[in-house]
């Protein structure tokens, strides 16, 4: 990658792929993650040729060898209803999957049209909405519900 690219790779939002192909969030989500854990990513890269990164996270002490300990309760799940809505079909089923074992009611639909038409079907209360952000035609944080 370029000189230019290099200096923005880690921002969010940037992309060089073309429109509707990738959201710029990938290196900027790895690099927050590497930032909260303390540790430093770097780039080694030239025009025309691979780009590598390296991550360098601390080292962490531990502790005795035995029972794990949980870090937080178990999940009690719920039978609350939500509408999932995402695009990718992947995470979409495996959402799906995890909440419905959890206990609750899931409506799902592939984008934010799909999602209002099940919006004005559904007889019942939606408890509530869990979208990823960004979608082509009608992104999350642009659902018209109360």
């Amino acid at each position: 990658m370029d000189a230019v690219t290099r200096t923005r790779v880690f921002e969010p939002f940037f992309t060089t792929k073309e429109v509707g192909k990738g959201t710029g969030l990938g290196l900027a989500t790895a690099y927050g993650i590497v930032k909260q854990a303390h540790g430093h990513i770097f780039i080694d890269s030239e025009l025309g040729r691979r780009s590598t990164f390296k991550v360098y996270l601390p080292r962490v002490a531990t502790g005795p060898i035995g029972e794990a300990t949980p870090l937080r309760a178990e999940s009690q799940g719920g039978s609350e209803t939500i509408l999932l809505v995402d695009d990718d079909d992947g995470v979409r089923r495996m959402t799906r999957e995890l909440l419905w074992q959890s206990g609750y009611r899931v409506l799902e639909a592939a984008d934010g049209e799909e999602a209002l038409l099940l919006c004005a079907r559904e007889p019942g209360a939606i408890d509530m909405l869990l979208t990823d952000a960004i979608m082509p035609v009608m992104s999350g944080g642009r659902y018209p519900i109360a």
